[in-house]
């Protein structure tokens, strides 16, 4: 006989826990303003003779020896324990040809360094956005809406040039002002979701066993899919917008640094200036897009727990919400509009490096031919041109125009990227904005390299498994996206279980073991574990 407890309290316990995690977070958002304030510093431009690369501070970094040390040019995240806050947002995009041709010049730039070598390597994701970021464990990537606006590879050069400064002179270690503030992005679309698989999951008891039984409810996988949806339309700026945030001291050095090194392998001085232009236009349109994404999330979070009947918990994480919130786009807002840290300042500074130590490269004229060419192969052609229009009909989709995305998507599904996961991904949004489901998630069985895929594809392609009660093909997924983004936290709760209900009960009270030691779901995990034994 099976009997069905009452799980309302586990629901309303693991909610709570949602609630607690969001709201430890709060003193951050608060102290955002106070935490941007500290991002300036005085520019260090002047406080040296020669070039910066020549400089004593420089030698430690030389020969340093540490994690990153090494060559090869391939960075792998499997096999590692990347906290969940610090995996990539986006989709990579899949394109041989110019990955070889960026990697290219990434090589000549490191080639300019003649400390110990350092392992980095460049791919392009699918952001809209124009600045490139550099992760903690040597990859650069660069958005393919920068490729999609700069116009020579000396630009391209400076850009890659920065960014490895920032992973040569090891900033990753002393700066954690990134990493808060995408935690904050994070932790909202993960507490969407946890509180509609509480909501649905309940506990089963047969014979003297317990057992994790998923029921997806049709409102629970709306949220869910709500919840993707709009985490989806914050991936295109979110990371470009944090990872950009670095102390003033730091951009300096890796503005100089990466100068020096894009010069010594040859490139133009001029293109620095067209870089920042291109930077502070792009920054001009963050706080519209982030005002809205703030809504959105607001909204989605709200319907999650009106749906779960959690009205209280509901109200007042809405007011945690409008609150402190508002403090951070309000913080974010005035760090982009400081005149001291603006690009054109930064550009002035950098006109005055060139004219006290690099006269004679300041003839160099930028070299618009070789990009063209590059960019006019077919396979990169088409990989722009697909990708613009993917964009487009995003944005269409966004701004309520179905039938207009729709067009824009299927055009868009090019021979070389017909089977990229953001080119499935926005075709799957219209489809849902259709009404039409099955054919939404058709899309997803197109998808040819998983590895490329956004953790928000990944979770929506999870979520429609367990609902289907595909439980295998639900794990399996979930060990490619541990591999992938080298990490085991983000999907532990999901993993448990459905490793329960295909009736490997001790595999999931393991992984409920191990899910306890990530603060994020520690209660959660541990009461799934207790009601489960």
């Amino acid at each position: 006989m099976k009997m069905l407890i009452n799980t309302q309290t586990l629901k309303a316990t693991v909610l709570a826990t949602a609630l607690i995690s969001l709201t430890a977070c709060q003193s951050t958002l608060e102290g955002v303003t106070d935490a941007v304030s500290n991002l300036t510093g005085d520019s260090i431009h002047n406080n040296f003779e020669g070039k910066y690369i020549s400089q004593p501070s420089i030698a430690e970094y030389k020969a340093r020896e540490s994690e990153l040390s090494g060559s090869g040019g391939v960075i792998s995240y499997s096999g590692k324990d990347i906290p969940e806050a610090h995996i990539r947002q986006n989709h990579v995009v899949h394109s041989p040809a110019l990955n070889m041709y960026l990697n290219g010049v990434l090589e000549k730039i490191l080639g300019q360094w003649d400390g110990n070598p350092v392992n980095i390597q460049v791919q392009v994701v699918h952001s809209q956005s124009f600045a490139p970021y550099a992760d903690s464990l040597g990859m650069i990537s660069i958005p393919i809406g920068t490729l999609n606006n700069i116009e020579s590879e000396d630009e391209i050069a400076l850009l890659i040039a920065h960014e490895a400064s920032h992973i040569l002179l090891r900033h990753h270690d002393r700066d954690k002002v990134v990493q808060e503030n995408k935690d904050n992005i994070n932790m909202l679309a993960s507490a969407i979701v946890m509180a509609n698989v509480a909501k649905d999951t309940d506990i089963v008891k047969q014979g003297d066993r317990r057992t994790l039984k998923y029921n997806p409810s049709e409102q629970g996988s709306e949220n869910i899919s709500k919840a993707m949806v709009y985490n989806a339309v914050i991936q295109t700026i979110s990371d470009s917008v944090w990872n950009t945030a670095w102390k003033r001291t730091q951009e300096d050095e890796a503005d100089l640094l990466g100068f020096d090194l894009a010069l010594a392998a040859g490139y133009s001085p001029r293109a620095n200036s067209h870089v920042l232009q291109r930077l502070e236009n792009y920054q001009g349109k963050q706080e519209g897009m982030l005002t809205a994404f703030w809504e959105k999330k607001q909204n989605a979070l709200s319907g999650a727990l009106a749906a779960g009947d959690f009205n209280g918990l509901g109200e007042e994480i809405n007011s945690f919400l409008a609150e402190g919130l508002t403090t951070s786009l309000g913080a974010v807002t005035d760090y982009f509009q400081k005149r001291h840290m603006a690009p054109d300042v930064r550009d002035e500074n950098m006109k005055g490096y060139a004219l006290r130590v690099y006269k004679p490269e300041i003839g160099r004229r930028v070299d618009k031919k070789s990009w063209n060419q590059v960019k006019s192969q077919p396979e990169i052609y088409e990989t722009l041109e697909s990708y613009k229009l993917a964009f487009r009909a995003s944005n269409a989709l966004s701004a309520g125009d179905i039938a207009q995305a729709e067009k824009l998507a299927l055009t868009s599904l090019s021979g070389s990227t017909k089977s990229h996961p953001y080119m499935r991904e926005v075709l799957f949004d219209v489809r849902l904005a259709q009404g039409d489901k099955k054919r939404a998630m058709k899309n997803l069985s197109y998808i040819e390299r998983w590895q490329d895929a956004s953790p928000a594809l990944f979770e929506r392609r999870i979520e429609h498994l367990m609902k289907q009660q595909q439980f295998e093909e639900a794990l399996a997924a979930i060990t490619l996206a541990e591999k992938t983004f080298g990490n085991e936290s983000k999907f532990i709760i999901q993993k448990s279980i459905a490793l329960s209900n295909i009736g490997k009960n001790e595999d999931a009270i393991a992984t409920l073991e191990k899910c306890q030691s990530y603060s994020k779901h520690k209660e959660s995990c541990a009461l799934l574990k207790e009601r489960i034994i």
